[in-house]
């Protein structure tokens, strides 16, 4: 039994969710090794729920598909992270105060995070409240309240939050690539936004009003259970607390970015002391479960350059010239880059190092992979998909990437299956049709001249 297939059979059950559910147990050969179902609320909610063991512990994940990549108004970015820590001002029926209590009594460990295209608000807590914990989460969705003047002490805090991080060096190279990268996107500005408009922020008031009513939408939202619960009392509650939530989700159109044509050059330098850094990126393909050249893209960024690629070996462990070397070959929902960075150990090297990694670049599409290399690599990628079910919080969250992508689970099954069958020439075109230099960003981080 194959572990690709293992995927298939879970994954592929996660459909658009009927009224009344459709229910998946793990079939065999499959990767995914528990059952589940999905439903979809009349107002558009999607609810995905796992029964993933772990007793008496349930994985809450609320899903916004919103992040940065939605802000399209100048002037008003950083809001999808703004709303993060707005969440957490609470409602007329559950205030902060009383919000936190009943988390607390509840032994539950609640978060948030934002990225380029989600944001997700999650919790981890025994079983028996559930109920208790939908209602606050459906409560705060619904009725979230606030007032001017906490808006504004949040949305201070935010450009503290800015202050205390965007000055690093590896921020500063995040920013430069992507104003270099893209022209038109969305991706274009970091998720906590433009500094002017997060020093702006505290006088948008009104359109943080907007903001929530546009995208904390029912249709806009996923919710995941996962863990170890009754999933009819589950279904139950989320019709009882949920369906109330009235629609009106309009997708904001977002800016396509126009095809790049020759390479870009960017050099910044850091005012503080630091080692060199190396930046390449190129334009790659949105995230799909299907397409060889975006699955290929992906592994090539493993095979070429990971841990245990040749120009590793040579440059991290053997000469030691390069502290780190990372390959950032996610794909996102939109099209993207992929990045291979270095950080040189002596600035003296920086030149020729940068001339090793256009060296590792240039075989990577000349030279075919070895199969086993290929075929290590990919069992690698399947352990560590499994590896990562570990928790009920993890399984959870295991399952919000390809419903975001592609509105369906079954693209985990699609992935893997495409993922299975690539050769070595598929890599070998992946990298070049990817790594070509007219879709090419090169931006170098150095240390200013005293």
């Amino acid at each position: 039994m194959s572990l690709m297939r293992c995927l298939a059979c879970l994954l592929s059950a996660l459909l658009l969710l009927g009224a009344c559910g459709t229910q998946m147990p793990p079939e065999e050969g499959g990767i995914f090794p528990y059952r589940w179902e999905n439903h979809d609320l009349p107002n558009g909610l999607r609810a995905v729920l796992v029964d993933s063991g772990y007793p008496n512990l349930v994985g809450l994940y609320v899903v916004v598909q919103a992040g940065s990549r939605n802000e399209v108004e100048p002037g008003k970015t950083g809001f999808a992270h703004l709303f993060e820590h707005m969440m957490f001002r609470g409602t007329e029926k559950y205030p902060p105060e009383r919000w936190e209590a009943i988390m607390q009594a509840a032994g539950a460990s609640t978060n948030a995070y934002t990225s380029d295209d989600r944001t997700v608000y999650h919790a981890v807590f025994a079983a028996e409240d559930l109920e208790q914990i939908l209602e606050l989460e459906a409560d705060r969705f619904q009725n979230l309240e606030y007032s001017e003047t906490a808006f504004r002490t949040e949305a201070g805090a935010i450009l503290g939050e800015y202050q205390q991080g965007a000055y690093s060096a590896f921020s500063i190279l995040d920013r430069k690539v992507r104003e270099t990268a893209w022209t038109q996107h969305t991706y274009r500005h970091q998720t906590i936004g433009f500094e002017a408009d997060v020093r702006a922020m505290p006088e948008g008031f009104a359109y943080s009003r907007e903001f929530f009513r546009r995208f904390y939408r029912p249709e806009n939202v996923i919710v995941v259970i996962a863990g170890d619960f009754d999933h009819r009392e589950a279904e139950a509650m989320l019709r009882r607390y949920y369906a109330a939530w009235e629609p009106g989700y309009e997708a904001p159109a977002i800016p396509v970015e126009p095809r790049q044509t020759a390479p870009r050059y960017e050099t910044v330098e850091y005012s503080a002391r630091t080692l060199p850094m190396l930046s390449f990126n190129w334009k790659a393909p949105a995230w799909s479960p299907t397409d060889r050249l975006a699955v290929a893209t992906e592994l090539l960024g493993s095979v070429a350059f990971g841990r245990n690629s040749e120009i590793f070996r040579k440059l991290v462990l053997r000469e030691q010239r390069v502290q780190s070397l990372g390959a950032g070959f996610g794909l996102q929902r939109d099209p993207t880059v992929v990045t291979l960075s270095a950080m040189v150990s002596n600035p003296a090297d920086l030149d020729a190092v940068r001339e090793e990694l256009k060296g590792a670049v240039a075989r990577a599409k000349e030279d075919l992979v070895d199969a086993r290399v290929l075929a290590d690599t990919k069992s690698a990628m399947k352990y560590g998909f499994l590896m990562g079910l570990e928790t009920a919080q993890n399984a959870a969250f295991s399952v919000i990437g390809p419903i975001i992508n592609t509105g369906t689970l079954e693209a985990v099954d699609d992935y893997y299956r495409t993922l299975e069958s690539l050769t070595p020439e598929d890599i070998r075109e992946a990298a070049r049709r990817i790594l070509v230099d007219e879709g090419l960003t090169l931006v170098t981080l150095v240390q200013a001249e005293r």
